[in-house]
């Protein structure tokens, strides 16, 4: 398609040379080969009348208009795509789409999947796919490439609308044989012992959690700091190690009967996780659908009858 001359393809071939720095790794990226991605940054910059990027004798470095055009570039493209996307339709049915979401490994484990069990029966030919955090993920959402972001309050980011999802307490998952219990697991007792705790290696690496923990200005013994919430409780049984993890999670170990679950004797601060969507939402009225079924999903998990279903799963403490 052209539009004033310019063939709005060559906007796809220019925000994969300006994000991948490299015409070998955008021609891949793209399925094609490198000579026509060559022969697409040659027509850009023609069109452009700049070069818009340039080889600095180690990679393709974008020069001061081509910095300017990488920044409209994403969100053009986004807005593009979800016109041409857009049909005579507004049922979730009929919806044939894959929307992509940022999102921990617990927050996919406890709500993702309840969304995904749900649009299996709402919105049968929609796929979820889901990426951890990461800079580059981070950076495609910022450019509105990845269309949703679910992120606790520390990890929201100005300019971004936010919108509450769920909110969570958390339980320490402890060894059965763990001689802190049953009584004397007191405050002492749970800073004393060595910690399983969580390390993403995104700009401090601390969860909600950790943050609370070394706020606190205490000591703390770290045994192991793993990528993943869901690994925490594997990291515990034969050990007098303590992992600190959401209450949602705990009925996803109820199997693991050498492992007990109890209230932390601290109070730790409760974890809200939030929806964050970019300017480019305002503009997709599928993404908007679906943000109304994850709504709906995340009152269901807040309600009183929710949690009182997932308390039958829990496993019991004390010996």
């Amino acid at each position: 398609m052209h539009l004033d001359t310019l063939d709005l393809n060559l906007l796809v071939a220019l925000e994969a040379l300006m994000r991948l720095r490299s015409v070998t790794a955008a021609a891949q990226e793209m399925h094609i080969t490198q000579s026509a991605m060559s022969s697409a940054l040659r027509r850009a910059r023609a069109h452009f009348g700049d070069e818009i990027l340039y080889y600095d004798g180690r990679a393709m470095v974008p020069t001061a208009f081509g910095q300017r055009l990488g920044e409209r570039i994403p969100e053009m493209i986004g807005q593009l795509r979800t016109l041409s996307r857009m049909r005579p339709t507004d049922s979730l049915e009929a919806l044939r789409r894959q929307f992509t979401l940022i999102a921990s490994d617990y927050v996919s484990a406890v709500f993702i999947s309840a969304l995904s069990r749900r649009l299996s029966r709402l919105a049968p030919n929609v796929t979820l796919s889901v990426v951890p955090f990461t800079q580059e993920a981070i950076a495609r959402f910022q450019r509105g490439v990845i269309d949703f972001l679910i992120a606790p309050d520390f990890a929201l980011m100005t300019d971004y609308e936010a919108r509450p999802l769920f909110r969570d307490v958390f339980r320490c998952v402890l060894w059965r044989d763990n001689p802190a219990l049953p009584h004397a697991f007191t405050p002492e007792a749970y800073f004393a012992a060595p910690q399983v705790i969580t390390n993403f290696f995104l700009e401090n690496g601390n969860s909600h959690f950790e943050r609370w923990l070394y706020g606190l200005g205490h000591p703390v013994r770290v045994a192991a700091a793993l990528p993943s919430f869901v690994l925490l409780p594997h990291y515990v049984s034969g050990t007098g190690n303590v992992a600190t993890i959401h209450k949602r999670l705990e009925p996803h170990f109820a199997g693991m009967e050498e492992l007990v679950f109890v209230d932390p004797p601290v109070t730790i601060p409760p974890l809200q996780e939030y929806l964050v969507t970019t300017a480019k939402h305002h503009h997709d009225l599928e993404a908007q659908m679906l943000e109304d079924v994850m709504v709906a999903v995340a009152q269901e998990m807040d309600s009183p009858r929710a949690d009182r279903a997932s308390g039958g799963r829990v496993a019991a403490p004390g010996r």
